[in-house]
């Protein structure tokens, strides 16, 4: 099975169409959900490799940023800790891609719809995964790291587009809607999430005056 999902990643990473879609679609909602998983475990390995070389940058920067000392002991201690990059890597995957192609699902019925679950996790699945391994390895690329990770963002979208129609069996336009909606959910919760940290920061004391 697995092999079967990395063929139908090269597939539609190579020859993004509905129709390549369609072509390697499956309803297996577990073999999603594992693919995703070891796409996690795969990323996890990766930070716990390449964060020493990094823990001092990101000191420097928080530093300058005028975050608190106490802080950035916990930061630092925490991101030098392969098991807990694994781990949270690994239950964040599971909670995270769930929530995420329900949403997807949800607005996929609502604008009439008629593709499985297991389907559209399925069909996400394929690119999402390597996708996310690729993004890891580019933010540990000096100076041009930053603009591929860019890239391989607004390429996710476009496959996300692609796999709505696909999985949802949705026309173009409909499932445009369903991928801009989406976008927007996305934009504001990470809005939000960096709204509550820069909040929590201030109110802990973790920036200094």
């Amino acid at each position: 099975m697995i092999q079967e999902m990395v063929n139908g990643s090269i597939a539609v990473l190579t020859q993004p169409s509905v129709q390549t879609f369609e072509r390697h679609e499956r309803d297996n909602l577990m073999w999603a959900l594992i693919y995703a998983v070891i796409a996690s475990v795969i990323n996890g390995v990766i930070n716990a490799i390449t964060i020493p070389f990094r823990t001092s940058n990101i000191r420097a920067e928080l530093e300058q940023e005028g975050v608190s000392g106490t802080i950035l002991d916990v930061i630092t201690a925490q991101s030098s800790n392969p098991a807990l990059f694994i781990l949270s890597g690994v239950l964040g995957t599971i909670i995270g891609s769930l929530v995420i192609w329900g949403v997807i699902y949800l607005l996929g019925r609502a604008f009439g719809g008629t593709g499985s679950f297991g389907e559209l996790a399925w069909n996400v699945s394929l690119f999402s995964s390597p996708l996310a391994v690729a993004q890891t390895i580019a933010a540990v690329i000096p100076w041009i790291g930053g603009l591929i990770s860019l890239i391989l963002t607004v390429y996710g979208v476009y496959l996300t587009y692609l796999a709505i129609q696909s999985g949802m069996n949705l026309p173009a336009r409909k499932a445009l809607y369903v991928a801009i909606i989406l976008l927007i959910i996305s934009v504001i919760l990470t809005c939000f999430t960096v709204g509550l940290t820069i909040t929590s920061l201030l109110l802990s004391g973790g920036f200094a005056p």
